[in-house]
C-alpha cells in the first residue's frame, strides 16, 4: 500500500515538472542567444553585432538588421569657396533624432530611417551638419539632383535638393549655429535663402561670403560690402575678411578689427586681435563674444 502511494506521488510529480522542463529546453534552443545579463546590447550601442539599435532614452524603439551599416560621417566641403563657415566640432551624428528619425551609413549611401514606421525614407550621397550644436535640428544633404536641407522639426518644409552648393555661415547665437538662413549656389548664381526655401535677395553672380539683415558680403577679387539696394560701402578700406555678426559688420584687415553697425555712420569700435587660427563671433545676451581658437577672449558690450 505504501509503495502504491509512493508510485502515485512520483507519477504526479513527473506530470507537473516534465512539461516545465520541456518548455525550458524549447525556449533555450529557440530564443536568440543573449548575454549573461539577459540583453543583446548591454551598452546600448547604436550599432552592435550587425544590427542598428534605435533607443529613445533607455527605451529600445526598434532595430534594423544590417551587416554593412556604420555611424554616419559628415563632410565639410566649404573650403573651396570663401564662405565664413564653421569648421566643426566633434559631435557625432548617431542615434534617434527628434524621436522619429535616424541617420546612418549603409554601404556607400547615407540612410534616413523612420524609427516609427520602421522603413528607409530617403538616401543621400553626402551629408553635413558641421558637427556642432545648432538652433534647430537640420541636415544638409547631397542627392543626385543636388544639395538641399532637411529639418527634423515637425511642420518645417525641406529646402529642395537642387543646388550645386549649400553652406551655413558661422553665425553663432549663444554659441549655437544659427540655421535660419543659408548661402546657396546654383548654375554659378548665388543666393541667400531662408529656412523655408525662399530667397532673401535676387541672385548674384559674385560669390556670397556672409550677410546680416542689412548688408551682404561678396568676394570677387577681394571683399565687397553691399546693402540690399546693391549700394557698395567702404570700397577703399583694405579687407582680409568680412563677417556679418548680428546687426554689425566686422571687417578684418590682418589683425585689425573694424566694427560698424550703420555703414553710413562712423565706426563703432576698433581693436587689435591676437594671433589666431580660427576666429568666430557669438551673439549673446551680454554682448558679442570674440572666440579665438575655441576660447572667448573678449565680450563686446555693444548697444
Amino acid at each position: 500500500m505504501k509503495d502504491k502511494k509512493t508510485l502515485i506521488t512520483i507519477v504526479v510529480l513527473l506530470a507537473i515538472f516534465l512539461p516545465i522542463g520541456l518548455v525550458g529546453t524549447i525556449k533555450h534552443f529557440s530564443l536568440p542567444k543573449q548575454l549573461d545579463n539577459g540583453i543583446e546590447n548591454p551598452d546600448k550601442e547604436f550599432i552592435h553585432n550587425n544590427k542598428v539599435y534605435f533607443y529613445i532614452g533607455d527605451k529600445l524603439m526598434s532595430t534594423y538588421e544590417c551587416s554593412t551599416c556604420s555611424i554616419a560621417d559628415t563632410v565639410i566641403d566649404d573650403s573651396k569657396y570663401h564662405t565664413n563657415y564653421y569648421k566643426g566640432d566633434d559631435l557625432v551624428l548617431s542615434g534617434v533624432i527628434n524621436n522619429f528619425f535616424s541617420v546612418f551609413k549603409k554601404d556607400n549611401n547615407y540612410v534616413l530611417y523612420n524609427v516609427v514606421s520602421k522603413g528607409i525614407v530617403d538616401q543621400y550621397k553626402e551629408i553635413k551638419n558641421y558637427n556642432t550644436e545648432s538652433t534647430s535640428s537640420f541636415l544638409i544633404n547631397h542627392k543626385s539632383s543636388g544639395w538641399g536641407v532637411l529639418f527634423f522639426e515637425i511642420g518645417k518644409v525641406a529646402i529642395a535638393s537642387e543646388y550645386d552648393y549649400i553652406s551655413l555661415p558661422s553665425h553663432l547665437i549663444n554659441k549655437k549655429l544659427d540655421t535660419s538662413k543659408f548661402i546657396a549656389m546654383r548654375s554659378n548664381l548665388w543666393y541667400i535663402i531662408k529656412d523655408d526655401g525662399t530667397s532673401v535677395h535676387k541672385a548674384l553672380r559674385s560669390e556670397i561670403v556672409d550677410f546680416n539683415d542689412n548688408y551682404y558680403v561678396t568676394y570677387d577679387n577681394g571683399y565687397h560690402i553691399y546693402d540690399y539696394e546693391d549700394v557698395e560701402y567702404l570700397s577703399v578700406l583694405p579687407k582680409t575678411n568680412v563677417y556679418g555678426v548680428g546687426d554689425y559688420i566686422f571687417i578684418i584687415n590682418d589683425k585689425q578689427l573694424f566694427i560698424y553697425k550703420n555703414l553710413n555712420e562712423a565706426m563703432v569700435k576698433f581693436m587689435t586681435l591676437p594671433d589666431y587660427k580660427d576666429l568666430y563671433f557669438s551673439v549673446g545676451e551680454k554682448g558679442i563674444d570674440i572666440i579665438i581658437d575655441g576660447n572667448v577672449v573678449e565680450t563686446l558690450e555693444l548697444s
